[in-house]
């Protein structure tokens, strides 16, 4: 997922003021103040202020575990994001572990085919990927970019990522026909889609194709 911009301190204050606010009626461990305090970590990650917001986060997820709405599925949201943060710091090994335990959450309480689960396992395969564990990461892949396919549309945002990160791939491999195959069977048509139809990620990847292909975007009606 791409973020952009920052929330400036006015922003920041208004959103502790609601998780303060859920948290006085419903309890500081409720689903929805813990939702709350979600969209603040994503703030405070947004503003450059990584470590308070995982500190946020391991609050919230602390809370949770000790609470009944333990295996509430706002937990893999809090997974993920904090996930995303240590990938920002470098630290891959610890974000691999907290990617598979959201992973595990998200098919349980989604389905293995839902968009989440299918965009976390191919969060999951480029922290490993990154780690060198290949051989899972090329499995974990190659799933979760099949079944977007099959169960999204190529046109979901989630199987666009799946099938720009797999092209990458085979080209970083040296087998840049398969990379090819890829890119004209699930990425061509965004170069033509109306840009108000795309979501963020595919924008960003429509501006990566249109400049790999020498392409104006500009032109495109």
């Amino acid at each position: 997922m791409l973020r952009e911009g920052g929330e400036d301190s006015t922003g920041l204050e208004t959103l502790q003021v609601a998780v303060n606010l859920c948290a006085a009626q419903f309890g500081s461990f409720h689903p929805q103040p813990i939702a709350a305090a979600h969209e603040l970590a994503l703030a405070l990650q947004s503003a450059g202020h990584a470590n308070q917001a995982i500190g946020v986060l391991e609050r919230a997820l602390n809370g949770l575990a000790s609470s009944l709405e333990s295996e509430h599925p706002v937990r893999a949201d809090l997974l993920c994001t904090l996930a995303e943060i240590m990938l920002e710091q470098g630290h891959w090994a610890p974000a691999s572990f907290v990617y598979r335990e959201a992973l595990d959450l998200r098919i349980r309480h989604l389905g293995a085919n839902h968009e989440s689960s299918l965009a976390t396992k191919g969060d999951l395969a480029v922290v490993l990927f990154q780690l060198g564990d290949t051989t899972e990461a090329a499995q974990l892949e190659r799933e979760a970019f099949e079944d977007a396919v099959t169960y999204l549309g190529k046109a979901h945002p989630v199987s666009s990522v799946l099938a720009w990160n797999r092209a990458q791939r085979y080209e970083d491999g040296g087998d840049s026909d398969s990379a090819k195959a890829i890119v004209a069977k699930d990425l061509l048509w965004l170069l033509a889609e109306d840009d108000a139809r795309l979501a963020s990620d595919q924008k960003t990847i429509r501006a990566l194709l249109a400049e790999r292909l020498g392409w104006d975007a500009a032109s495109i009606c």
